[in-house]
């Protein structure tokens, strides 16, 4: 599996403003994009590759390279309209790894900060 969070990319795109990138890790974490792609792909909902797309384009603004690689994944074979039992596991795995390492690294942040 890729690296979940690749900070040095991600705070290179913000130029290397902390802060933000602290900002914005945390509205992926409280931000609805993840619960609707799981709802979609528990409903056999034809709009989750959408909602993949979705999620991979906010992991790879973020630079979460394993969400992003397991997003991709997931996103193009829904578009085949594959069932994707696999990849949907996989990227379930790599949410659940991200959002834990999300909230380590804010707490780290938040604690250097003081």
């Amino acid at each position: 599996m890729a690296v979940l969070i690749n900070t040095d990319s991600g705070l290179q795109r913000l130029r290397g403003n902390k802060k933000l990138y602290r900002r914005m890790l945390q509205m992926f974490l409280d931000g609805p994009e993840c619960g609707r792609l799981e709802d979609a792909l528990a409903g056999a909902d034809p709009a989750a590759a959408d909602a993949a797309h979705t999620v991979k384009g906010m992991a790879g603004n973020l630079s979460l390279d394993a969400l992003f690689e397991t997003s991709t994944i997931l996103m193009n074979e829904l578009r085949t309209g594959a069932t994707a039992p696999a990849a949907a596991a996989a990227y379930r795995d790599a949410l659940a790894q991200t959002r834990d390492a999300a909230r380590a690294l804010i707490a780290e942040w938040e604690a250097e900060a003081g």
